[in-house]
């Protein structure tokens, strides 16, 4: 049994809810008052926060207590010693942590302008509304809470296209932490040390990215800005970040200078910076002291400690950027570039037959080819899979990678549910922010009908990928994580920013009718049905659910009935 954590004068439930029905004030059991915050309303001690179309929003527990104490002194300056000491009790902390709770309150109370919470330089912070009764608030509210978000449902995200707006990720309270990026570091120079840059902040972000207590954006989100000059305030825009990792190289002989920056970016101050210098050897590149590079980050952003796991780096730059290279040419989903890919692949095991990170890449390969219809033998693809994934977990048996791959062949070739599931779990055991694994487990969670289970997954990752060139993918099976939980308007509006992105992929067509129809639009249902058809004229409902691992389950027969509803050929 899990028990309630004591954070102050608020309760964390076992679940990660947050209960503040306990708090008292002097003492005294009165009735909480009610203030009015812009558009929001709130109870202070009891920790209810109601939006303007009566929807509740929820916050971390810590940001909930420092809204509690500004909303029972309203108007007045309220120290951030005051707050820190009463938020966090014989605890060390840095401003960070204080900084992170503000700009969830502002978040959540859509104050972008800082008119209702202002910050006093160097002094507190105040929080300005008004008190009202109870009967002015009637009417506010309207029930129980239908969604759980944290800030706008859209936000713009240019990357994407100029004149595109993206869905945000509405993250379980649980999952609602800092988040990390680090960008590819710079050099001052050549192009071979961008390379060694490239390999240093990657393994950077996969140490961080190991711990459970923060969010670290997703590698082929932030290689996209690689190339770019980017401000901080860019980054926090284009990446919804809130902390920054950046670099700067220098080659001086058989050394490399490293300058780092680390800084959060709602205000652009640098909470840690450091130069440190690291041998530099093309064939076998040293991480000697990134240890200390992330345990200095982790202190910048947090107190305790967080268990990481350890696997090996690729030991030379040239192959890790053919690794790289290969990896992108395989998510291209172009035929050409696909078959190009596995060249890369042959040659990186042959260079380094005891790596698992190329077995691991070549069983997604195969498994790939399977899963986008290129197989002429599906089933020998899927044991080439598993082949290398086996070879790849004797070598490490943590192996993220290898996991993710075992249990996505497991699903869609083998329909092997239980299994796959325990893949995936040991996956994001080892790897709490691997992206993938973590939108694989949620659409395996949509399949067997734990619709509030996967949206939370798949939620995640795509908080943790924004901007992957293959944002669609993940905003797909966010959306099937939606149809699971009969969440038909949130599907529907991932399901049309998939194909914004990507007109042509049909996992997303497949689920615009049935979204479409759960949203009691029918004409547009089957309008949707029908361009199905047009793209997919041999789609039948009878081959999809053979090929479904969802058949059998009570998700898959209701997306198979509304097909047959609106006129898809069995």
């Amino acid at each position: 049994m899990t028990l309630p954590l004591k954070l102050g004068l608020i309760t964390m439930q076992g679940d990660g809810s947050v209960d503040t029905s306990a708090i008292r004030r002097d003492g005294n059991d009165r009735v909480p008052a009610i203030v009015q915050l812009g558009g929001y309303v709130y109870e202070v001690g009891s920790g209810q926060l109601t939006g303007p179309n009566g929807e509740a929003t929820y916050l971390r527990a810590q940001s909930a207590l420092v809204l509690d104490i500004l909303a029972g002194h309203l108007g007045q300056l309220v120290s951030k010693d005051d707050l820190v000491q009463q938020v966090w009790p014989n605890t060390i902390v840095t401003d960070a942590s204080l900084t992170q709770c503000i700009r969830d309150i502002r978040l959540a109370l859509m104050d972008g302008d800082r008119q209702i919470l202002m910050t006093v330089p160097k002094q507190g912070f105040r929080l300005f509304g008004s008190q009202v009764s109870a009967i002015e608030v009637q009417g506010h509210r309207t029930g129980l809470p239908a969604a759980m978000t944290q800030g706008p449902v859209i936000a713009p995200n240019a990357h994407l296209h100029p004149d595109i707006e993206t869905v945000a990720p509405q993250l379980d309270p649980r999952d609602v932490m800092p988040t990390l990026a680090v960008l590819p570091f710079k050099s001052i120079a050549s192009d071979a040390m961008d390379v060694f840059g490239f390999f240093l902040a990657d393994e950077i972000a996969r140490l961080l990215g190991m711990g459970q207590d923060v969010n670290v954006i997703s590698r082929m989100s932030t290689g996209t800005l690689g190339g770019e000059p980017l401000g901080i305030a860019d980054v926090h825009t284009r990446l919804n970040a809130d902390f920054i990792l950046s670099g700067v190289l220098a080659h001086h002989g058989n050394q490399v200078w490293v300058s780092l920056e680390f800084a959060e970016t709602e205000t652009g101050y640098v909470l840690w910076a450091e130069r440190m210098q690291v041998p530099y050897d093309p064939t076998m590149p040293s991480t000697e002291g990134l240890d200390l590079v992330v345990a200095n980050i982790r202190r910048a952003i947090m107190a305790n400690e967080v268990r990481r796991v350890h696997s090996r780096p690729i030991g030379d730059l040239k192959l890790f950027s053919v690794l790289s290279g290969a990896v992108g040419l395989m998510h291209r989903l172009s035929p050409d570039d696909f078959k190009k890919a596995k060249g890369y692949l042959d040659l990186l095991h042959e260079k380094v037959p005891n790596h698992p990170a190329p077995l691991a890449w070549m069983a997604r390969w195969h498994a790939l080819k399977a899963i986008q219809g290129w197989a002429d033998d599906p089933r020998r693809e899927s044991e080439s899979a598993l082949e290398h994934t086996s070879r790849a977990l004797d070598l490490d048996p943590n192996h993220t990678l290898a996991l993710v791959c075992e249990g996505q062949v497991l699903v869609h070739l083998s329909h092997d549910l239980d299994t796959a599931e325990e893949r995936y779990n040991q996956a994001l055991a080892n790897n709490p922010n691997d992206a993938n694994g973590r939108s694989l487990r949620g659409m395996l969670r949509g399949f067997t009908d734990r619709g509030q289970n996967a949206k939370r997954d798949t939620e995640r990752a795509l908080h943790l990928t924004p901007l992957d060139p293959h944002r669609f993918m993940y905003l797909t099976l966010a959306a099937g994580a939606s149809l699971a939980a009969e969440d038909y308007d949130r599907a529907l509006a991932l399901t049309k920013q998939s194909l914004r992105l990507n007109r042509a992929h049909m996992s997303a067509r497949r689920m615009l009718p049935v979204a479409y129809f759960g949203s009691g639009d029918h004409d547009a249902a089957q309008k949707a049905a029908d361009e199905l058809l047009t793209l997919q004229p041999d789609f039948r409902v009878s081959e999809w659910q053979r090929s479904s691992p969802s058949a059998e389950f009570q998700n898959g027969q209701r997306f198979a009935e509304v097909l047959r509803s609106l006129g898809v050929p069995n």
